[in-house]
């Protein structure tokens, strides 16, 4: 089995070490980072990876989703998650809708990070899976 790759996305860059350290501890795999929006999607069009953690809001609003966007058309089964401070219930359940594996808010009472930390082993599964049965 080969080495979990990782893009992690944010635009600042203390959050995007934090994102970058959770990931690392959690995959233990490959981690590759993006400041921007752009930046993520050459990445993406350079590289394949299994998941993607990606600000739902950067330089401009809603450029996590573009990020979405060149992951799945890339991959369908990158499986994304997006960290966002900005909760809306309507946009929440779009960003699923467009691909997003879920999303955690920095916001929620208690560690975003700790929340992330326990979506990583889910959402790398449910690729797994989805390979699996679609290789059947």
């Amino acid at each position: 089995m080969s080495e979990t790759q990782t893009l992690v996305v944010d635009d600042e860059s203390e959050l995007l070490d934090q994102l970058k350290f959770v990931a690392s501890k959690t995959t233990g795999g490959q981690i590759s980072t993006a400041a921007s929006a752009m930046e993520a999607i050459r990445l993406i069009e350079e590289k394949d990876f299994d998941l993607v953690i990606t600000d739902l809001r950067m330089e401009k609003d809603e450029a996590g989703l573009e990020v979405i966007e060149a992951a799945r058309e890339k991959d369908l089964w990158t499986q994304i998650i997006l960290i966002t401070a900005y909760y809306q219930e309507e946009e929440a359940a779009g960003t699923i809708a467009e691909g997003a594996y879920d999303y955690v808010l920095r916001t929620d009472p208690g560690n975003y990070l700790q929340r992330l930390q326990g979506l990583i082993p889910e959402a790398l599964e449910y690729r797994r899976q989805k390979q699996k049965e679609e290789a059947e």
